[in-house]
C-alpha cells in the first residue's frame, strides 16, 4: 500500500515521539477519505479491549460516523505518525454543534458560536506512551476555534480520562450512549 501520509507530510509537525498533522474543512475531507482505510485499522485495535469491547464492525461505523461529519465545512481531523512510521498510528476528529451541551443542558445563548465536540480520538495499543495521544488533543483543538469543547468517554477509560484531566477538561455528568444506552462521562473544557 503507499504511504498514506505522503501528500500531507509537508504540513506535519512534530510533538514529542510523533509527526501530527492537523487540518479542517475541504483538506480535512479529502484526507478522511483517504485515509480511511488505515482509520479504521487503528480504531479496531484502539476500542477492542476494555471499557470499549469494540467489534471490529463497529470501529467501522464509527469511521463511517466520521466521512459523514466531514461533510461539515468546519470538520477537522488530526492524524498522528510515528517518526519513521508511514502508516497512522492515532488520530482524532471533530466538529462544532449543539448535540452535547443539549445533553447537558448547557446551551448558551444564541449569539454563541457552537461548542465543538470532540467526537473521537483513538491511538493503536502499539502507538500508546509516547505521547501520540497529547499531541492529537492539542492538534485538533489548535484548530477547532475558541468556542467551548465537549467530549463524551467511558467511565472506565483510564487513560484517556487522565489525559483529558490533565489537559483541563471535567466532568459534566453522566449519560447514557446513543449507540447503546451504556453510561459516558460527558466533559467540557472552555478554551
Amino acid at each position: 500500500m503507499p504511504d498514506p501520509a505522503a501528500s500531507f507530510r509537508p504540513e506535519t509537525a512534530r510533538h514529542g515521539q510523533a509527526e501530527v498533522i492537523a487540518l479542517t474543512g475541504t483538506p480535512a475531507a479529502m484526507a478522511a477519505e483517504q485515509l480511511a482505510p488505515w482509520l479504521a485499522r487503528i480504531a479496531a485495535t484502539a476500542f477492542a479491549g476494555p471499557p470499549w469491547n469494540e467489534t471490529a464492525s463497529q470501529a467501522g461505523r464509527a469511521i463511517d460516523h466520521m466521512l459523514a461529519s466531514s461533510r461539515h465545512e468546519s470538520f477537522a481531523l488530526a492524524v498522528a505518525f510515528a517518526p519513521q512510521g508511514a502508516e497512522p498510528v492515532g488520530f482524532a476528529y471533530g466538529l462544532p454543534g449543539w448535540h452535547p451541551s443539549v445533553r447537558a443542558r448547557r446551551t448558551p445563548g444564541p449569539a454563541s458560536p457552537p461548542p465543538f465536540a470532540l467526537c473521537e480520538l483513538a491511538v493503536r495499543p502499539s502507538g500508546r506512551g509516547r505521547g501520540a495521544g497529547a499531541a492529537l488533543h492539542d492538534a485538533i483543538l489548535a484548530v477547532s476555534g475558541p468556542q467551548q469543547r465537549w467530549l463524551t468517554t467511558h467511565p472506565a477509560a483510564r487513560p484517556a480520562l487522565s489525559l483529558y484531566r490533565t489537559r483541563g477538561w471535567h466532568t459534566t455528568r453522566l449519560i447514557p450512549s446513543a449507540a447503546d444506552g451504556t453510561l459516558r462521562l460527558l466533559m467540557t473544557r472552555t478554551r
